[in-house]
């Protein structure tokens, strides 16, 4: 009861305890990676710069799920239109699975010159 009270009468010390107790725990980290080997020191180095990037990744793929979300919906919805309409032209034969186009009739000489 009497932490509760305290807190509610005074936030401020409170968050400058938690900046106080940050403050040490980045000293006490940096001091225990100075005690490390150099070798050490490097492997540790790039675990961090990895957890990092893979953080700053997830940070910005949180900003922006809605708008791939959007986009590809969209995306699908134009392909599926080119699809409709490509089916719909009547330039085209038939055959089984085989498509022959129209213009490409052999029958037809072709004048090159």
């Amino acid at each position: 009861m009497f932490a509760l009270r305290l807190l509610r009468e005074t936030p401020g010390i409170m968050i400058a305890n938690v900046f106080a107790a940050l403050g040490l725990l980045t000293c006490l980290l940096l001091a225990l990676r100075m005690a490390l080997p150099a070798a050490r020191q490097r492997q540790v180095d790039a675990a961090l710069r990895r957890a990092w990037a893979r953080l700053r990744e997830l940070a910005f793929q949180l900003r922006h799920w809605r708008s791939h979300r959007q986009h590809s919906k969209q995306a699908a919805a134009e392909a599926a239109e080119l699809i409709r309409r490509a089916k719909a032209r009547d330039e085209v034969d038939r055959d089984g699975n085989v498509y022959r186009p129209k213009q490409f009739d052999p029958k037809k000489r072709r004048d090159l010159h």
